[in-house]
């Protein structure tokens, strides 16, 4: 049979402090409007434990055991008294006459004026006291203390923690004291606080050498476009996924920057470092294979046929890796000089290639540009109207696509290779996976036939 101490789920040594505590949460879940009968339990559990507590803290411990057991029954068959009674009647007669202090006025002017420490004790007084013992009081205790959260500036989410486990509210239960959407509303505010904080602290560590910082304040500090360059040229990957992280968490919070006092980058995406360069590289492939092909087809004494076109794209190839190799050089230096460049870049460049110094700049992208030009223009015969055409071709296309990987966007190159892509996805290769080998193997033997009667 289950006593009194198993009812309030606690120990038979338990304190008064502990009994009232446990009586206060269980009042929650045993409400008298509810089920009656299950508040009358509870109280009758919670009037013996609380006698027996008191007795035991009385120190008559030379009283027998009888003693005890008549005093429990004795409530016990007092408390069936109030069988019949209304639940609300009940709660009305066990409340102690007048409020605990402080008052709430007094609570709540220390929490406007930041003396956490002091409201803590305050609330740890009230719910020590039997005046919240009736249910609509403790209601209407915990509301109010809500409300002053609410209105209040300035505390820190670890009091908030401290506040919801000394009034025992928790989400994951249910228990809370207002309705769900001021309750979400209060947990995004703390975690806007907390994110403040951390963002406060990255930014007061960051001194111009440590990584802790360095994404924070490129993202938030006001910089000129040459400070923000050189800090961005400083960052590592991690310092990238850290500045994403950052942008993306005040896109989501909105209400963070006013917190710090400062204007975040609006344009952040565009000073992410730059995915890949493979539209740039098959571009100058193909221009480069092509005038060597279209080179070798005019030259009378040169044969051409599959074996040499093969060789001149391995050759074009091999010469794309090597210039990437230099080009990693140069942008090096490059680096180095970032402060003539973003002046040069500044005056030269038109504003939605420069980007505030996130686009293209004169020394690092518009420069090394030349080359590939230069090398069309060498290659493409003795018409003076071709060699123009080409090396303007390989500049333009070289600066569009190096535009296009630095601000993130797919070219028109990129939007072909998409389409093929999806046209691809869409047949029946379950279906055709024969035919293809078919298609594939006269393919390749039309070409061997046509190589071997340009050879004859």
């Amino acid at each position: 049979m289950t006593n009194h101490w198993q009812l309030l789920e606690l120990p038979p040594d338990a304190d008064e402090r502990s009994i009232k505590r446990a009586y206060a949460r269980l009042l929650k879940t045993h409400r008298p409007d509810e089920n009656a009968d299950n508040f009358q339990r509870l109280r009758e559990a919670y009037e013996a434990s609380l006698a027996e507590a008191r007795w035991r803290a009385e120190g008559e411990a030379e009283e027998p055991v009888n003693n005890i057991t008549r005093d429990c029954s004795s409530v016990q068959a007092s408390a069936a008294e109030w069988s019949h009674v209304q639940p609300a009647v009940v709660q009305a007669n066990t409340s102690v006459a007048s409020p605990p202090t402080p008052s709430l006025d007094q609570m709540q002017q220390w929490l406007a004026d930041g003396q956490d420490r002091r409201v803590l004790e305050g609330l740890r007084h009230w719910l020590a006291s039997d005046w919240l013992l009736p249910l609509e009081r403790r209601q209407q205790f915990d509301r109010s203390v809500f409300d002053w959260l609410e209105a209040a500036e300035g505390w820190s989410p670890a009091f908030f923690d401290a506040v919801c486990q000394m009034m025992q509210w928790d989400d994951t239960h249910g228990d809370l004291p207002v309705e769900p959407w001021r309750w979400r509303g209060m947990i995004r505010r703390c975690e806007v606080q907390a994110m403040a904080d951390s963002l406060r602290l990255e930014l007061e560590s960051y001194n111009g050498d440590t990584a802790v910082g360095r994404a924070a304040t490129l993202l938030l500090k006001p910089l000129t476009d040459c400070q923000r360059r050189l800090l961005a040229d400083r960052c590592t990957p991690q310092d990238w996924q850290r500045f994403t992280e950052l942008a993306k968490s005040i896109e989501y919070y909105p209400e963070l920057p006013g917190l710090l006092g400062l204007e975040p980058l609006k344009t952040w995406r565009n000073w992410l470092p730059a995915g890949n360069y493979w539209e740039l590289r098959v571009f100058l492939w193909a221009a480069l294979t092509s005038v060597l092909v279209l080179g070798s087809l005019m030259h009378a004494g040169l044969r051409t046929d599959l074996l040499s076109v093969a060789i001149l794209s391995s050759m074009t190839f091999g010469a794309i890796i090597f210039g990437q190799k230099a080009y990693n050089v140069w942008a090096s230096a490059a680096m180095g000089s970032a402060s003539m460049d973003i002046t040069v870049s500044q005056r030269l460049i038109p504003a939605r290639w420069y980007r505030g110094g996130a686009g293209l700049l004169v020394f690092r992208h518009v420069i090394p540009s030349v080359v590939p030009a230069l090398l069309l223009y060498l290659m493409s015969g003795s018409w003076l109207g071709l060699k123009v055409i080409n090396a303007l071709v390989a500049y333009l296309g070289t600066l569009y696509l190096t535009d296009m990987a630095l601000c993130g966007k797919v070219s028109v190159l990129g939007r072909g290779r998409l389409i093929i892509e999806k046209q691809l996805q869409r047949l029946p290769w379950h279906w055709l996976r024969r035919d293809a080998l078919l298609g594939i193997a006269a393919v390749v033997g039309a070409a061997a036939a046509m190589y071997l009667s340009v050879r004859g």
